[in-house]
């Protein structure tokens, strides 16, 4: 089995999103999974809340390779989440790394 690329990002909102902006970003990022044909999986959701001091918000997408994430990256449908997070988001972090590679041990 190929290792999938897989992309995580974690974000902090400058305040807790009220309902019409949590609706806007889930439509946004369901939106953008959707439209991106080099999107192998995506999921995103709000902290549980299980353990304090964590991020607000992740989101982790499937890729079969970094320039499925490129492509993914550069999708006019992402302008769109760029829009709808700039004055949402105080802070974020992204990660990118295989899953299911042999190497890897998973």
């Amino acid at each position: 089995m190929s290792p999938v690329f897989r992309h995580v990002v974690l974000m902090k909102f400058r305040s807790p999103l009220d309902a019409d902006q949590a609706d806007r970003v889930t439509r946004a990022l369901d939106d953008l999974g959707a439209q991106s044909p080099t999107v192998r999986a995506i999921s995103h959701g709000p902290d549980l809340g299980v353990r304090a001091g964590g991020h607000d918000y992740a989101l982790v997408a499937d890729f079969d390779d970094a320039q499925g994430w490129q492509a993914y990256s550069a999708h006019p449908a992402h302008d769109v989440v760029r829009s709808v997070m700039k004055d949402l988001v105080e802070s974020q972090v992204a990660c990118q790394f295989a899953v299911g590679d042999p190497g890897d041990g998973a």
